[in-house]
């Protein structure tokens, strides 16, 4: 294969965690020329056979990037609705698959960069998200940078920062070690105090995550070492989740939306809103169990709820989706649709987590970053839509490919395992 392609559409998907949060069209403009690249890629490797087209490493990714499009076509067959939108949005998750097959052939030092764009996007978010919360109020932060509200900003800025942190597992890469530590440190540093300046509460749900998945990456520690990390680590989030519940004064406000929500005096407050949505999208998952209503029927769904009584007139008219990526893929497409988005962040993460037991510290490392972006996205999706618009999806996607092909063990490497036999005379 030549090298141009492969050169070309790596560097592009390395830009993405470090334009994720710093620009709207950064991630969208990559998706599209990293798959037009890969694509002419099988092309020419079709035409002229550089190598044999073997795709049985794939596999796995293509259930999960393929499935969502699946269930778009079987909901659209069986309730006659459509959603170009849609359509867009799912086809670039498809598209990262080709660029898969071409990041497998990039070498890993390449592929190992993508720690410095991670770093640089939880510099760049956190920066933005403390000068707005320092000189306006959360509701700024769609307007500057990736367009993104404020709980998906911090949700993604701390999700690079601790990110950022894993990444010290691989050692250096300069002749500076202490500086390239510091610099994580304070990546991770600034995404924390970012965080908790935007009080986005669904944010910190990605600690006891970090915790696991740092606990599973533990390799040649004996038991008995492990149990002791994992105590200090449950004393450490034990710490960490009573200085939130009690200092957080979005926290605070969540014991009097339950109480309002509980009695019924208000019901349109910021949880109580999450609250009529969800009950909203089990009620049309119940309608249509299989294939769903449609995710362009959502609002129409929502104002027959009203009419019965069972949403608020608040819901109807400022919400056209139910703040909840799992129940959204319930409601508009179904248990197939909730097999899709499952599969999107379940099965990259089971790779992930067989990829855990390397020897190889380059996997382990990389495994464990995967692992924690693709169960912190999961986590996020339960109180957030990380896929409300088409620009996250590039986010997620490529991310998620480019440590898989990263991760994954090379034939080289697998040959120098082996014991060279003496030749036969």
């Amino acid at each position: 294969m030549p090298r141009l392609y492969i050169s070309l559409a790596t560097w592009l998907v390395l830009l993405v965690p470090a334009l994720a949060l710093t620009s709207p069209v950064g991630g969208p403009a990559i998706v599209y020329l990293a798959g037009l690249i890969a694509l002419a890629a099988l092309a020419a490797n079709a035409v002229r056979r550089y190598e044999p087209m073997d795709f049985r490493a794939l596999w796995p990714m293509a259930v999960a990037l393929l499935l969502p499009l699946v269930c778009l076509f079987a909901t659209s067959a069986v309730r006659g609705v459509w959603s170009d939108s849609e359509l867009e949005k799912l086809l670039r998750f498809a598209l990262a698959l080709p660029v898969l097959w071409l990041l497998l052939r990039a070498p890993r030092q390449w592929l190992r960069q993508i720690q410095w764009s991670i770093v640089a996007g939880a510099l760049a978010g956190s920066a933005m998200l403390i000068a707005i919360m320092m000189t306006a109020d959360r509701n700024a932060v769609v307007q500057v940078g990736g367009r993104y509200n404020a709980v998906a900003f911090a949700n993604l800025t701390l999700l690079f920062g601790m990110m950022s942190l894993l990444s010290m597992g691989w050692g250096a890469s300069t002749r500076w070690p202490r500086a390239e530590n510091a610099l994580k440190l304070l990546a991770g540093g600034l995404s924390v105090w970012a965080t908790w300046l935007s009080e986005t509460r669904s944010s910190w749900m990605l600690l006891p995550i970090l915790a696991v998945v740092f606990l599973f990456g533990l390799h040649g520690w004996n038991r008995r070492h492990k149990l002791y990390c994992a105590l200090a680590l449950a004393v450490v989030l034990a710490v960490a989740a009573a200085g939130i519940w009690n200092f957080s004064s979005r926290m605070q406000y969540l014991k009097s939306d339950l109480q309002g929500f509980a009695t019924s005096t208000d019901r349109d407050t910021s949880f109580g809103i999450r609250l009529q949505l969800w009950h909203a999208s089990l009620l049309m998952f119940e309608k249509s169990p299989i294939v769903g209503v449609g995710p362009s029927n959502f609002r129409g769904e929502l104002l027959q709820l009203e009419q019965q009584g069972i949403v608020s007139h608040e819901v109807v008219e400022g919400y056209g989706e139910p703040h909840n990526d799992l129940l959204a893929a319930l409601s508009g497409y179904g248990l197939l649709g909730l097999m899709g988005i499952m599969a999107l962040y379940l099965v990259p993460a089971g790779v992930f987590l067989r990829r855990l037991a390397s020897d190889d510290r380059v996997i382990r490392v990389g495994a464990q970053m995967g692992l924690l972006f693709c169960l912190g996205y999961c986590a996020y999706s339960l109180t957030e839509m990380m896929f409300r618009n088409m620009r996250s999806v590039p986010t997620y996607s490529l991310i998620v490919v480019a440590l898989i092909a990263l991760t994954a063990p090379r034939p080289a490497q697998q040959g120098a395992q082996r014991p060279v036999q003496p030749a036969k005379r």
